[in-house]
């Protein structure tokens, strides 16, 4: 076949990342063309997401990819971001305000549901757990508080459905997206329309949902008029990026994934919906794959508390590389202090630092201090979340795990992949680092009929990337550790 040319933007909660793919029906080669830092805004104590700048870096990053295919071009876009965040549209399509941030929920909108549904009836109904942030929580909250833009609200697009609405003019909602609101029904497969109506949340709002690669949408004229591309289209590909990032995983039989960024998304793949008394006491929830079926996961704080710390010694004036903090790291004592890094407190933003030395307090730990011990109390911290969220999902699923797949930026973290591997005594095998990038752009070829099915896409990602293996070296001091940490756990509890 002829080598054709897409264009992926995966936004992540600190970067954002524009990537041409160049396949040529059997490998995949890729061209960063535009990075650039993304964050939210503060606006007198409320965090919102800059969603049109967003898409003003978009078009900057497609017209940039436009250069480098020259006369090829590109096929066409797409576009993933992380989950639950959203924004409103009124009834002659203008947006209202902009997107805030699931940053910040603070626990109110929880309680609230709480009292008009119980947690597990809400678990049974959409198989997500509790998460301060998740879209049903978000909405409920400006309901109670009579927000002016729920109320005027036509329409609700979940960020990278409402950037490709911006794009294309088509307002729909992504099936992998869709599933992480905590308001679609994996039974009935649509929007739980009786779980609106039993919280008086406006069920007008939702958009008709559609599968990943489900279509090819034309770009507005005026757009691309604007980006000098006359043929461009759009592809819904798995606009969660954990569904594009584990599209791109060659997942072998009864082995786990670890989408590896702010959050780590770790499960496995299910053809079905696991919706027990286990998985929801375990706290796992049940998202979209690119192939319609389902992710069985844990949402685990990843790199969020150390992205916030990084912020933290940057602001006191400190010059640091990720590199100099994972140095800092090795050279600190193993083990001083381990938190919990799910508790609520470490859920939003600022003086990240103070908190895990109030959590360290209240466990009569060790305070850290410097950065190299700040630093391994957190990354331990990571490694041992990891092993019991391994063996929770054993226990869920009956199966014995045979190794865990790591992708997305904190795959480039080899001394967590080393931690990770000795915590859950079995292999880690990390890369690729794009993991969300590459699903995203095979997902497009599958679109345009160049691929069939997912078996195909994680073929393509074999012909084309090297992981790294990571072999279990110290499982006796790490089983050691993780009788600590559940020791600190059970004393929080």
């Amino acid at each position: 076949m002829k080598t054709a040319n897409y264009f992926a933007m995966d936004f992540g909660a600190s970067t954002g990342r524009g990537i041409t793919g160049r396949f040529d029906g059997k490998k995949l080669e890729l061209e960063e063309v535009h990075r650039f830092s993304n964050y939210f805004v503060d606006l007198n104590g409320t965090f919102y997401w800059d969603i049109l700048r967003m898409f003003h870096e978009t078009k900057k990053a497609v017209r940039l990819a436009g250069k480098t295919t020259g006369n090829d071009g590109i096929s066409s876009i797409g576009i993933d971001t992380w989950g639950t965040d959203y924004a409103f549209l009124d009834r002659n399509g203008q947006m209202l305000g902009n997107a805030r941030c699931m940053r910040n929920a603070d626990g109110l909108g929880v309680r609230a549901v709480y009292k008009a549904i119980t947690p597990w009836e809400l678990f049974q109904r959409t198989g997500i757990q509790t998460i301060y942030g998740n879209t049903i929580f978000q909405l409920y909250e400006r309901l109670l508080n009579r927000d002016t833009a729920l109320e005027n609200a036509d329409k609700m697009l979940m960020l990278p459905d409402m950037l490709a609405y911006f794009f294309t003019g088509n307002a729909e909602e992504e099936y992998t997206m869709a599933t992480t609101s905590m308001m679609y029904n994996p039974y009935k497969k649509d929007w739980d329309k009786e779980l609106m109506k039993k919280l008086g949340l406006p069920e007008h709002i939702l958009a008709n949902i559609i599968n990943s690669a489900q279509k090819q949408v034309p770009v507005l004229r005026t757009v691309k008029e604007e980006l000098g591309m006359p043929g461009l289209q759009y592809v819904p590909v798995g606009t969660h990026d954990t569904a594009s990032a584990v599209a791109a995983i060659p997942l072998r039989q009864d082995e786990a994934f670890c989408s590896s960024g702010t959050w780590s998304l770790f499960g496995v793949e299910s053809k079905e919906p696991v919706i027990t008394e286990e998985s929801y006491r375990l706290k796992f929830s049940n998202e979209g794959t690119v192939d319609g079926h389902v992710r069985l996961l844990k949402n685990i704080m990843g790199m969020w508390v150390i992205q916030q710390c990084m912020e933290q010694w940057q602001e006191e004036g400190r010059s640091l590389t990720w590199d100099a903090v994972v140095g800092e790291a090795k050279k600190a004592v193993p083990f001083r202090s381990i938190v919990d890094l799910d508790e609520p407190m470490f859920y939003n933003a600022g003086k990240m630092i103070p908190k895990i030395a109030d959590y360290c307090r209240d466990t009569e730990q060790p305070v850290p201090e410097t950065v190299g011990e700040i630093a391994r109390c957190v990354y331990e911290s990571v490694a041992l979340k990891y092993r019991k969220t391994f063996l929770e999902l054993e226990e869920i699923t009956g199966r014995k795990l045979k190794a865990l797949r790591i992708v997305g930026g904190g795959s480039n973290n080899r001394m967590l992949n080393q931690m990770a591997a000795d915590a859950i005594c079995r292999p880690v095998y990390a890369g690729p680092a794009e993991g969300a990038c590459i699903g995203n752009i095979l997902v497009q070829s599958m679109a345009h009929g160049e691929l069939k099915n997912l078996q195909e896409i994680r073929q393509v990602v074999e012909n084309s990337f090297e992981t790294r293996m990571y072999e279990p070296e110290n499982p006796d001091v790490w089983e050691n550790a993780y009788g600590i940490y559940c020791a600190i756990l059970d004393r929080r509890n």
